[in-house]
């Protein structure tokens, strides 16, 4: 008797369910249906620009018009679709891979999805950012590796895929610390590491973010043998100036900490400045002899919470180099500005909050590049501008050079 009694039930409940999903699909369509394609765009004009096309309209006058379509070809076969909606009178079509002419055809579309008669205009872009930046592109060896060069003057965002023939049988690889070069600056340069110092064949290409690409642009390359600095041989030492910043008093660090090889960042193992420091402070070492330097990495105090961008660790930070410094301490012509640095969080989220990313590259340590042309030099100061409190003073674990 039960089962006769729950059936009908059971019945009623799954009839409710679909009913009440029938009526939240409703939700989602326009409350009317307008069959009647709405009117169409007009007073159309074209602003080519390089590898774009802007349209400027005047819109229908329909008083449910939803946006309005472009749909035109890049490339012979590749079609793409632009919306813009009715709020504005102007879209951007990009993606044109070359300076001919191409056909876009225009569609004002209301909310029930009806398009109107479409509305044809020819552009004639400029000649696109990619291969701009491929006509000024220039490679040349570096230390450990070589420096890519190009002009980007429309700051669009470009990709550069470098490639090399490892085994010399025509065979273009990436092999490990050769990534892709990312870059929407207005002047891109990009030195890449952990080649060998031997004579290869590279390849590079230019892609832009429509997946266009140029053609493959091959080079011999041999890069600068770099190594790491010794610290040990000479021993490097801490070459106190007046001005140079000491240790914060009864903390148990030393500046000598910071290249007694030991990667182990925690306290007290590293150099902590004063943190009553007013202005900029500095630290100078003596690395023993004459080196032609590369790039260098600081390894960060782990503060308490595993945290790195924190407190003293450095953010805005200087690099000067000397054969013969002035006792005096002050930074005239016997100095050279070798780099200035900004520490840049991988998450760029805000001060107090760390990713894995951002303790990853914490505890790897920040590496920075010297620009070319520079030294040979014996002396080198760290002069910090700010840290991550927005103060003067400055901690750090471990610095290491490479170079010549």
């Amino acid at each position: 008797m039960k089962k006769i009694i729950l059936r009908p039930l059971l019945y009623a409940a799954l009839l409710l369910i679909v009913t009440i999903s029938c009526k939240v699909e409703e939700l989602n369509k326009p409350n009317v249906t307008n069959t009647n394609p709405p009117g169409v765009v007009s007073n159309v004009t074209v602003v080519n620009k390089y590898g774009k096309a802007l349209l400027t309209y005047t819109l229908p006058s329909n008083q449910d018009l939803s946006y309005v379509k472009a749909v035109y070809e890049t490339t012979p076969g590749v079609v793409l679709e632009v919306k813009a909606s009715y709020y504005t009178n102007q879209m951007e079509l990009g993606g044109y891979a070359d300076t001919l002419p191409h056909n876009v055809k225009l569609y004002a579309v209301n909310n029930s999805e009806i398009c109107s008669a479409p509305v044809s205009v020819t552009v004639n872009p400029l000649s696109p950012a990619y291969k701009m930046a491929f006509k000024t592109l220039t490679v040349k060896p570096a230390f450990g590796g070589y420096t890519v060069r190009c002009d980007n003057p429309t700051l669009e965002n470009l990709s550069i895929i470098t490639m090399v023939d490892t085994a010399g049988n025509g065979k273009y690889i990436q092999t490990i610390g050769m990534d892709n070069i990312y870059s929407n600056a207005a002047k891109i340069v990009s030195v890449t590491r952990s080649q060998p110092a031997v004579p290869r064949k590279y390849g590079f290409l230019i892609r832009d973010r429509w997946l266009n690409q140029t053609d493959t642009m091959f080079q011999t390359l041999t890069p600068v043998f770099e190594k790491l600095i010794s610290k040990s041989a000479p021993s490097w030492t801490n070459y106190v100036l007046t001005g140079d910043t000491p240790p914060k008093s009864g903390s148990n660090t030393n500046v000598s900490y910071i290249y007694n090889g030991n990667y182990n960042n925690g306290w007290s193992n590293i150099y902590f400045g004063d943190e009553s420091a007013s202005a900029p402070t500095s630290i100078t070492l003596n690395l023993g002899v004459q080196h032609t330097l590369s790039r260098f990495q600081i390894n960060p105090y782990k503060e308490i919470g595993n945290a790195y961008y924190v407190r003293g660790n450095v953010k805005n930070f200087e690099i000067w180099g000397s054969n013969a410094p002035n006792m005096s301490g002050a930074f005239d012509n016997t100095w050279t500005l070798m780099t200035t640095c900004t520490v840049v969080k991988p998450s760029g989220g805000p001060l107090g909050t760390e990713t894995a990313a951002d303790a990853a590259a914490g505890l790897a340590g920040w590496q920075f590049d010297f620009p070319e042309g520079l030294g040979p030099f014996q002396y080198i100061r760290i002069r910090n501008l700010s840290n991550w409190q927005g103060s003067y003073f400055m901690s750090i674990a471990q610095f290491t050079l490479w170079g010549q």
